[in-house]
Formats: C-alpha cells, structure tokens, sequence
C-alpha cells in the first residue's frame, strides 16, 4: 500500500490523577504507536498527562495535522480527562474516528461507548493484537468492525456491539519495542 493512503494517527494520553504529578508512562499508548509506524503509518502522541497545559489546547493539537484518527486510553482513574478530551475531539473535528481502549474501557466497554457517544470504536482486552486489524480496515475506508476480535463497535443505529475476545498474545516477545522516543521521558 501507498504510503499517502497509511492513516495519519494522533495518540492522546490523558491526565490521569490530576492531584498528583505524572509519573504514570503511558506503556501501552508508546506500544501502540510502536505498532503503527512499523505499519507504516504516521503518528504524533499528545501526553495531556505529562505536559499538564490544560484542555484548551487539546483543540490546537487536533487543528496541527489532517489526523484520520484520533485514538485515547487510559486506566479508570482518567475517565474524567478522557471525557473532556473526546467531547474536545469530536467538537474540533467532527469526521475523525475516534477510537479509545485501555482500562476504562475494557472494564466496561458497552456502558462506555453508551456513556461517551463520541467513541466510534473501542479496542477491548488484547489491544495488540487487534490494533493492526483496525488500522488495516481503515486505511481501506472500511469501517465495518462486526468480525473483528476485541472491539467494541457501533452498528448502523450508533448502538454499541461488542465482538469476540481477542486471544492473547502467545509470544510477547513479536511486539516492537515502545516508542519512548515519542513520550517526554524526562518528564517521567
């Protein structure tokens, strides 16, 4: 495939305990971002929780580039950000796909995507191992998740539907080292 037709892919970390200073690397969002350039694709994370500039500039940072998705996770304790942070999202750019996992959302992923209607897909569970499935279908404008392992997708009526588990990964050692390169590890 072209590389022009690759998605572009904005990560977002939130703030996770807005009372404590950051100390919480984002592992997975970094392995994520690993995945996604070995597929060729171009990311940017945005670390909300590190930087800690507020959310007036989450709308700057989803004006800085044509993103074909902006993806989000984070554990339960940063609901609240990741709440603010997608209203943010949607209001800015209101035809990006909008995907989140993590712990807040593999907790309880159709009670989220009904709580958060901004969420068009939610990674569940083996996130690894269904995220370049997902970026595959997006990259070819295919936006029909129904037989994808591990997601929680909307139906035509915007109603969450969740599929199958996806299994775990049998061999932790096929995933690429994290992008710590993306991530202020001094901040860390």
């Amino acid at each position: 495939m072209n590389f022009y037709l690759m998605a572009k892919i904005l990560l977002i970390n939130p703030v996770i305990r807005e009372e404590d200073p950051p100390k919480h690397i984002p592992y997975g969002l970094a392995l994520l971002a690993a995945i996604a350039i070995k597929k060729g694709h171009r990311v940017q994370i945005y670390d909300a929780n590190a930087w800690r500039k507020g959310y007036d500039i989450i709308k700057e940072v989803c004006l800085a580039d044509d993103w074909d998705c902006v993806g989000i996770g984070g554990l339960t304790t940063a609901y609240r950000s990741i709440k603010k942070i997608v209203t943010i999202c949607k209001e800015t750019l209101p035809d990006v796909f909008l995907i989140a996992g993590g712990g807040f959302l593999t907790s309880m992923p159709l009670e989220m995507m009904n709580w958060l209607t901004q969420i068009d897909l939610g990674l569940v569970g083996e996130a690894f191992a269904s995220w370049p499935e997902v970026l595959a279908k997006i990259d070819q404008r295919d936006f029909d998740f129904s037989k994808t392992l591990g997601v929680c997708y909307r139906d035509a009526a915007g109603q969450p539907v969740l599929t199958g588990v996806q299994p775990n990964l049998a061999d932790l050692d096929t995933l690429p080292y994290p992008a710590w390169d993306m991530l202020p590890m001094d901040i860390y």
